[in-house]
Formats: C-alpha cells, sequence, structure tokens
C-alpha cells in the first residue's frame, strides 16, 4: 500500500524561509512553447497533452509500447559511447534518459568527457551545515547536467561514514543521520529546480569499497531503521528525489538491488516513493529477483533486463503488471520532470556565476580546528612575509578520485589565490616539500634527483611531450618541463589543444640517485604506462580503475647518471598518473630542508597537505601520505607560527597539533580552491565550517575497529556496533576525541543563554536560544540541539539501550559584533522516538527528555528537559 507523503523529519527554523521559496522538488521549469512534439511523427498524441497528470500521461503512453520497447526502457544502451543512457523511441516521441556521474558537479571519468564546475567535495558541503548552501550547490549540479546534455545526475550519496578509512567518505555527508537527511533533501531539492533527475544512492550501506561488489552486512532492524536509512527516508520524503541507486553489497544476505524490504516494503511502500530505482554498475546478479524485488532499471546494460528480461516475462517468471511498473516509473518521472517537454541542446556553462557558488561553499564548509595566539586570520601589515608550503599549496586540490572525479573548468591553487590576494603587500616564499599526492604509494619521485633534456643550470625536472593522439608520433602539440610525472584524473586535459581522448605523454630526464642503494619505483596509472631506465623497461603496467600501482626494485650508485623515460597513453577514461619512489633508508630529504628554510624567513608559514581519497580503494589508515607529517614537524620547528591547512576526503591524525599554532580543515575545496583559502585565511569570510565527522586519535578509537566489523570475516562485516556510530560510539564510551562532531571555531566568539522548550500542536517542540556575538568581528555560529534518551526507560530491546544523545535539530546564524538573535528551532515528534522492531513502528516512550544545545557534540552547556507522554508516531 502506498502511504501519503509525510511531514518533514526535522526542519532548521532560522532557513525555512529560504528553502521554502525554493522550486517545489520536482518542478520541471516551464515547458517552452514550441516542445518537442512540435512537427513530431506523433503529434497529437494524448500522452503529450502537457495539461494532463504525469500518471496519466503515463498511463496513455504505456499502451503503445510494444514489449520490446518496454524492455528497452529499462537498460542502458550496450556500448562505450552510450552506457549511460537510454535511446529514444522515436515513433512515441520519448525522449532520451541522459545519466551522468556525480555528485560533486558534472563527472568526467565516464564515457562522456566534459569539462564543468569542480564543486567542493560533499563532505564539505556537509560541514556548511547549512541547507540554503546545500540548495545553491544542487542548483549547480542541475543546471551543468542540463548544459551538457543529460538530465538525470547520480547523486547525492548518502552513505553514513561509518569507518573514515572508506575510500568514498568524501563524497558523502558525514556520520550523522539527521545532518545527512537535511542536507541531502536541501541538495535534491537544488539539482531537481533544474528540471533534472536526482539519484539518491547508493541504497543501502555502500560502506565500505573492500568487497563492495559482494560483501555481506549484518545489520539489526533497529540500526537500519536509526542510521542508515534516515537520510534516504529524508530524500524522498522532504527531497522528493526522482530516482533511487541500490548498491553493490549485501545486506542481510541479499544484494541490495534484489532486497524486498529494502526496495519495495521500505521504499516504495512505506515512504511512498513514486520514482524508479537505478542499479549501480553491475549490481543485478539474478534477473527475476532483481525485477520482482524492486530494482527499476539496469546499468550499464542489458546483462539481465534486457533479453533475459524479456525471456523471464514470455516465460511467466516475471508477470507483466511488474514490467509495467518498472516500465510506468521511468516514463512519469520523465513526464514529472518536463523531458517530454522541452528542447535540450546544449548550453554553455555560466563559468562566473557557478564559480561563485563553488567558492561560497568552499569557504562556508572550511573548518578552524585551532589558533593559537590568534595566528589567524593573516594580516598583510603584520605578515610582511609569508611561506607556503606543501604539495596542495601549488595545487589545486579539486576533488577526490573515482567516478566522482570533475575536470575542472579552471582551478585556482592556493598559491595563486594567496598571491593574487597579498597583491605584493607580502613576500610569499614557496617550497613543495612534497609532490603531488595521488592514488598511489607516495612520494612522488621528486624533482630535485631528475634533470630534463637540455637543462638550464639548476632546473630540475622532466621534460614532458604532449600529443594529439596515442602514438606518441608527430610533433607535440606541447613541450615544457614537468617537476614530477604526475596526472591527477580530477586535473582536467593537461595541456591546450589535446583533445578530451586520445592523446599520450612522454617524460624524459636523466636521474641521478643521491646515494647507494635499492630504490623502488611505483608507477601507478589508469591505462597503459612503461617506465624506462637506461633504456630498458622496468615496469610495465597496463593499469585500471581507477588506478594500479606496479613497484620494481633497481640498485644505483650515487652521482651516476641514468636516462629516464615514462609513456602513456589516454585513448579514453581516466587521466591518472604517478610516478612514485621509495629510497634506501637514511637518504637526506632535500624538499623538506627547502621547506624547513622557507619557513625560517617568514613572518608566518602555511602547509597545505593532502590525501586523495578515491572510489575503488580503503585507506589502510589516517594518516598523512608520504613524509608531510615530518614536513610539517620541520617547518613548525623552524617557525612557531605554523598554521596546517588540510585538504583531505576525511578525518586525519596529528601527531604535530601541539606544535602548531592553526589548523583549518578545508576538505577538498573545488575549483575555487586558491580563493577559498585565501578568503578564510585572510578574514575575508569568518571560518564557517563544523565537522560532519568525528576525527579520533587513533584508529583504535573508531567504533568499528575490529576485522568481524569491518572490513568483514569470510565475505561478512557484523555491525555490531549497533546505533553507536560516530559521536554517540565516543559518548557511549567515554572516549575523547581528537575533535568532536560539530566542531569548529570563529574568528569571534559567541554567548548562548536563555534556552527555552515550547510544546506545539502535533507533538513537535520549539526549542528558542538566545545568541549574541561577544568579539569584534562578524561570524558564524551553528546552534545544535541534541536530544537524549528518557530517564528511567531502560533497555529498549535486549542488549540495546537509547543512544545518549542524537542531533536533533541545528541553525546557522550569522551576526554583526554586539549582534543579538533570538534561534528558533523546531524539533518533530520523531525526535523523541526509537524504532520498535518489534512493533515495526516509531515509538516514543514516556518520560523526561533532555535537550542540550551548544555548538559541538561535546560542547552543550545548556539543558533542559521535556516531558513526552508517550505513544506511536510517524
Amino acid at each position: 500500500m502506498l502511504r501519503t507523503r509525510q511531514a518533514p523529519l526535522g526542519t532548521v527554523a532560522a532557513l525555512a524561509l529560504v528553502l521554502a521559496l525554493a522550486p517545489a522538488a520536482g518542478a520541471a521549469p516551464a515547458a517552452s512553447p514550441a516542445g518537442p512534439a512540435a512537427g513530431s511523427p506523433c503529434a497529437g498524441a494524448p500522452w503529450l497533452n502537457r495539461h494532463l497528470s504525469p500518471d496519466r500521461r503515463t498511463d496513455l503512453l504505456l499502451g503503445q509500447l510494444t514489449l520490446d520497447e518496454k524492455i528497452g526502457l529499462l537498460h542502458s544502451i550496450s556500448d562505450n559511447e552510450h552506457a549511460r543512457e537510454i535511446p529514444p523511441v522515436p515513433r512515441l516521441c520519448i525522449p532520451a534518459l541522459k545519466l551522468n556521474n556525480g555528485p560533486a558537479g558534472v563527472g568526467s571519468s565516464g564515457v562522456v568527457q566534459v569539462q564543468s564546475t569542480a564543486l567542493p567535495a560533499p563532505l564539505g558541503e556537509a560541514a556548511s551545515f547549512d541547507p540554503a548552501v546545500a540548495h545553491a550547490y544542487g542548483a549547480v549540479e542541475g543546471r551543468e547536467t542540463w548544459a551538457t546534455g543529460r538530465n538525470l545526475m547520480e547523486g547525492p550519496n548518502l552513505n553514513i561514514a561509518r569507518t573514515p578509512l572508506n575510500g568514498r567518505t568524501f563524497e558523502a555527508f558525514g556520520e550523522d543521520p539527521f545532518l545527512v537527511g537535511q542536507i541531502a533533501a536541501a541538495n535534491i531539492r537544488g539539482i531537481q529546480s533544474e528540471g533534472v533527475i536526482a539519484n539518491a544512492k547508493h541504497y543501502l550501506a555502500n560502506n565500505q569499497e573492500v568487497d563492495r561488489d559482494s560483501v555481506n552486512e549484518l545489520i539489526d532492524d533497529r540500526t537500519l531503521h536509526e542510521i542508515y536509512l534516515p537520510g534516504f527516508e529524508a530524500s524522498v520524503k522532504q527531497g522528493g528525489t526522482g530516482s533511487v541507486m541500490c548498491s553493490k553489497n549485501k545486506v542481510n544476505g541479499s544484494y541490495a538491488c534484489e532486497h524486498q524490504q529494502l526496495l519495495n516494503e521500505v521504499l516504495k511502500d512505506d515512504w511512498g516513493f513514486d520514482g524508479f530505482v537505478v542499479s549501480d554498475f553491475s549490481s543485478c546478479h539474478n534477473t527475476v529477483r532483481c525485477a520482482t524485488n524492486g530494482m527499476d532499471f539496469e546499468l550499464p546494460d542489458g546483462a539481465h533486463f534486457g533479453a533475459p528480461l524479456k525471456a523471464a516475462v514470455e516465460s511467466g517468471q516475471v508477470s507483466v503488471a511488474d514490467l509495467d511498473d518498472h516500465v510506468h516509473r521511468v516514463l512519469r518521472t520523465m513526464f514529472q520532470f518536463g523531458l517530454f517537454d522541452r528542447p535540450h541542446p546544449t548550453t554553455p556553462i555560466e563559468v562566473a556565476r557557478d564559480g561563485a557558488v563553488a567558492r561560497a561553499a568552499a569557504e562556508a564548509g572550511t573548518v578552524l580546528l585551532k589558533n593559537s595566539g590568534r595566528v589567524l586570520p593573516l594580516d598583510p601589515r603584520r605578515d610582511r612575509s609569508i611561506a607556503l608550503i606543501g604539495p596542495a599549496a601549488g595545487t589545486a586540490m579539486t576533488g577526490g578520485g573515482g567516478s566522482v572525479g570533475v575536470a575542472p573548468l579552471y582551478k585556482v591553487s592556493p598559491l595563486e589565490g594567496i598571491i593574487r590576494r597579498v597583491a605584493g603587500r607580502a613576500q610569499i616564499n614557496y617550497a613543495a616539500g612534497m609532490g603531488p599526492v595521488d592514488l598511489g604509494p607516495q612520494p612522488a619521485l621528486p624533482a630535485y634527483t631528475v634533470t630534463p633534456e637540455n637543462a638550464a643550470a639548476g632546473e630540475h625536472g622532466f621534460t614532458a611531450r604532449y600529443y594529439a593522439n596515442t602514438t606518441w608520433s608527430g610533433e607535440p602539440t606541447l613541450t615544457r618541463t614537468d617537476q614530477w610525472v604526475d596526472m591527477d584524473p580530477t586535473g582536467g586535459i593537461p595541456a591546450p589543444g589535446l583533445p578530451t581522448n586520445g592523446w599520450s605523454v612522454r617524460w624524459t630526464g636523466t636521474f641521478t640517485a643521491p646515494v647507494d642503494g635499492d630504490f623502488t619505483f611505483h608507477l601507478t596509472n589508469h591505462a597503459r604506462a612503461t617506465l624506462f631506465l637506461d633504456g630498458a623497461t622496468v615496469i610495465n603496467n597496463g593499469g585500471g580503475f581507477p588506478g594500479v600501482t606496479r613497484s620494481a626494485t633497481v640498485h644505483l650508485t650515487a652521482g651516476q647518471p641514468h636516462p629516464i623515460r615514462v609513456d602513456w597513453a589516454k585513448p579514453t577514461g581516466q587521466a591518472m598518473i604517478e610516478l612514485a619512489w621509495t629510497p634506501p633508508a637514511g637518504t637526506p630529504n632535500v624538499e623538506i630542508a627547502e621547506a624547513a628554510a622557507a619557513a625560517a624567513q617568514s613572518a608566518v608559514a602555511v602547509v597545505f597537505v593532502s590525501t586523495k581519497d578515491t572510489e575503488g580503494f580503503d585507506r589502510t589508515d589516517i594518516s598523512l601520505p608520504g613524509h608531510q607529517d615530518a614536513l610539517i614537524e620541520a617547518v613548525a620547528a623552524a617557525n612557531p607560527r605554523t598554521v596546517v591547512v588540510l585538504n583531505t576526503g576525511g578525518p586525519v591524525l596529528m601527531p604535530w597539533l601541539s606544535k602548531v599554532a592553526g589548523v583549518l580543515e578545508a576538505w577538498y575545496p573545488g575549483e575555487e580552491a586558491g580563493n577559498a583559502a585565501a578568503a578564510v585565511l585572510f578574514g575575508d569570510t569568518d571560518p564557517a565550517g563544523r565537522l560532519p565527522i568525528t576525527f579520533p586519535r587513533s584508529l583504535a578509537d573508531l567504533p568499528a575497529s575490529t576485522p568481524a566489523q569491518y572490513p568483514g570475516v569470510g565475505g561478512v562485516a557484523t555491525y555490531s556496533e549497533g546505533l553507536d556510530v560516530g559521536y554517540r560510539h565516543f559518548d557511549a564510551n567515554g572516549i575523547t576525541p581528537l575533535f568532536p562532531f560539530g566542531y569548529g571555531l570563529s574568528y569571534t566568539t559567541f554567548r548562548l543563554n536563555q534556552l527555552r522548550l515550547s510544546p506545539q500542536r502535533g507533538g513537535t517542540v520549539l526549542v528558542s536560544v538566545d545568541v549574541t556575538n561577544t568579539g569584534r568581528r562578524r561570524g558564524s555560529q551553528v546552534v545544535q540541539v541534541y536530544v537524549g534518551g528518557a530517564d528511567g526507560t531502560g533497555p529498549i530491546t535486549p542488549g540495546q539501550v537509547a543512544p545518549p544523545r542524537r542531533l536533533a535539530g541545528f541553525a546557522k546564524v550569522s551576526l554583526a559584533p554586539g549582534q543579538h538573535r533570538r534561534v528558533l528551532v523546531s524539533l518533530p515528534s520523531r525526535a523523541f522516538a526509537h524504532w520498535d522492531s518489534t512493533g515495526q513502528r516509531w515509538l516514543v516512550n514516556p518520560g523526561n527528555y533532555p535537550v542540550s544545545v551548544g555548538t559541538s557534540s561535546r560542547d552543550l552547556p545548556l539543558t533542559a528537559a521535556i516531558h513526552r507522554s508517550g505513544g506511536t508516531v510517524s
């Protein structure tokens, strides 16, 4: 039974007006007066009548389809060029459904190679704690999806950050179900306000990349409903998402794309989802189970929903009613979003407008973690010389790897942004300190060990020749000196004049070993690459998605020159390659010494460090890769006024924390990385972000810390931590995090007082609190509301108790110095409920519930209690 849509699970009162004025979820822009039906072979067909409802139009069209046409609407074309498309049906004027990767912009790693606005990582979007930011972010995704000729954005990613080791932590919204739901719903409304279908993914519990195609995740029913399902529920009920992508993994013994309970019972019946379910790539394993248990459309081809589905329908294994329901859902959604009614030419992206949104989102998500001695904001009048150091200082860390990768229209490095910001008023002393951080072993082979062809005195690096073909033939399009053999798949086309596919590059030079010993070279790449030393092949790497590493060890003598060459060609797919090394122990680190010298001669040092997280791999630890920790230690020893900027895809350990003056978490900030960093570092804007994920002191402190929990034993991952995910685990076990969920400092100070709880009709509670800016600068504060369990309730079910506290509401406020505001946050009745697995219902136990208000999960100075009489809630 389909149920009516229910009220949102929670609202953010301070943003209610902004979001209320946003276009309705799923509403298409106004149709062009001359739609695609004009002059078509089916002109006058009743299903092209725009005045009829999407359901009625679909019913009229469905009866005209042949069995083969129905089957054709349920899978994409099986070729490299169109693997993300349902082809059009010209005789009935059915347009193509064209999907693109997301969710940090229009993905470039698929078969459709495009350049678009590289938005900040979605984890940084969540760090804004601001649905208005998420809506604007989604609107960029929507209009650029449409502008590039596509009409479905594969995003947002709603998977909970169960472990920060997950390689895709950066592309989702963190560890808290409520925050995930609020950011996701706003992001979806933004995407769909542009007439593009959003795709909430990966349903459900795609929480690791290790064994992601097969791992069986054992999750109890209460934990499913309280931790892993709420974000998707909000995406349906509050966001109105047009589609959902089922994940690759199993949940409690069944593949997610064949899961009767999750797809038919929960998603479609309980929540009233009327869109369609798309498989992740190759995630259907049985035609009949997928077709009868709720999957509607298969990617990347018709392996199960092509000829096998037709045969299953003809044999009666799959009913015509089930087949028609799948087709109805796809067509109805296309009608709902106006895809039948609007011409769809590609159009230029509005670069400046969307770049401004990317920059604002990056600034809004930057989190200030430490600011000793008010080292920040920087001031050129005081800080007359600034050392810019680190692998992410001269390179814009636009995003993580894998299918989320975006080829930016442009990119601004921190070095470029800060030079522009100081405009000659301060001296900039730059030292990389380490090569760029990419997917494979680190660090990159350093430039000081290689001399290019025809080198000038003191010149280092590789001679790089770029060819507009895959055979290194003819005259190169561009010849230049590259400091490293490194190419980031999110970096865009590396040289002017190259096509998006079908080009090659050859790096040559002379390598000189700095010491005697065994040197290990690591070549990580997508597509084939070869390393030559002294003219002989040392590594021949066939590559793979997102990058495969091959290594070789060679004994070399200090001071002896060796011709070195790397050949790499990009026929299609990702542009990813890096040459790294592991030198003998005791090799002097020239790069660190140069960075420390730059810091010593500067008034302040800013070190940009990074990780490169990616789909396809999980991290083995949460330390900074390469020698970045040692780099920070050396710089801080040379200059106590050292600020560290983290461009990471999630939490990292900070063994140097006590030795530096300032720390900013800027995530992967997108194409406007440098301008956003400059704005925050120099105080043009307040660091407005708060942590959407707990930063632990060690891996042992994480909730899923045993092999049985993660990555699993014998193909089974047991979620024995239950509800204790993220900050709930730290609270329940009395563990002090490095930085708690919700944490973030400002360049000003705030006072919160006068907490009041006011019961409202329908079981909601209005929370009000006074917020005052007590400092000297304008700044932002995020008021966070947490609800605890009712007093005296004891165990809910054997072995499970109510979580100590959970986020139930938040509101972001920006205040001028001395300004005061009364902030209101509405808590729905669900905020006080737990999932009763026995009765399959949301249940409020009678009792007094503590409501705590503050600025992080560990800073909650205001608490009051409210009595709930108990009972079932929706």
